[in-house]
C-alpha cells in the first residue's frame, strides 16, 4: 500500500520576486493552488507545508491546509531546499509512516496531478530491490526543473550522491521572477 507525504517547502523570503509563493495563482496564493492540486492524488496524500512565516502559517490556516514549522536557520537563501525536506520529513515519519515522500515546488502552479501520479506509478517500478531512489522531474531542455521529486524514505535523509534515479519529463514553467511568474499565469489561465 502506498503512504504518500508530499511535502511543500515554501518560505517567504524570495529574493528575486517578493513572497511568490504566495502570489495568486486563480485568486488562491500560489502554493494554495499548488497544494489543493496535490490532494487530487488518487494516492490519498497526507500533503504538507514547511515554511518558518506567520504569514504563511494563517494563510494554510485559512486554506485548511496541514503546516510544519521550519526552523529559521533553515529558511534563508543560502540553505538547500533538502534540508527542509529532511525537517518536515523527520517531523512527520512516525505520525504518517509514508514509503513514498514528493518534494514538490509551491513556485511550480503549472503543476499537474495526473503527471504526479504517473510520476509515482514509474517509480513504483523502477529499481524494486533498492532502498534508495529517486524519480525527478525535467523540462523540455533535459534540465531538472524542480517541480517534484519522489523519493524513498531512506532517499530523502542519504548522504551519498543518487544512482537509481528515473526521470519523466513536464514542460513547467519554475517561476523565479515577474516575468516567469506572468508566463506561468498567463498559460494556465489559457488551459
Amino acid at each position: 500500500m502506498t503512504k504518500l507525504l508530499i511535502i511543500i517547502p515554501a518560505r517567504i523570503g524570495s529574493k528575486r520576486l517578493k513572497e511568490k509563493n504566495i502570489l495568486p495563482i486563480k485568486n488562491l496564493p500560489m502554493l494554495v493552488y499548488v497544494a489543493k492540486e496535490a490532494m487530487k492524488s488518487k494516492y490519498k496524500p497526507h500533503v504538507y507545508i514547511s515554511t518558518e512565516s506567520k504569514k504563511i502559517i494563517n494563510i494554510c490556516n485559512v486554506y485548511g491546509l496541514n503546516y510544519v514549522i521550519r526552523p529559521k536557520k533553515l529558511a534563508n537563501d543560502r540553505v538547500e531546499k533538502q534540508e527542509a525536506i529532511i525537517h518536515a520529513y523527520k517531523k512527520l515519519k512516525k505520525k504518517i509512516k509514508p514509503n513514498i515522500i514528493v518534494s514538490l515546488q509551491p513556485n511550480t502552479p503549472e503543476f499537474k496531478i495526473n503527471d504526479l501520479d504517473k510520476a509515482i506509478k514509474f517509480f513504483k517500478k523502477i529499481f524494486l530491490s533498492k532502498s534508495i531512489k529517486e524519480v525527478i522531474s525535467l523540462n523540455e531542455n533535459q534540465v531538472m526543473n524542480g517541480a517534484f521529486r519522489i523519493m524513498t524514505p531512506n532517499g530523502v535523509c542519504k548522504k551519498t550522491l543518487s544512482t537509481n534515479i528515473g526521470v519523466v519529463f513536464t514542460n513547467y514553467i519554475d517561476v523565479h521572477n515577474h516575468k516567469d511568474y506572468l508566463k506561468a499565469k498567463k498559460r494556465i489561465e489559457n488551459d
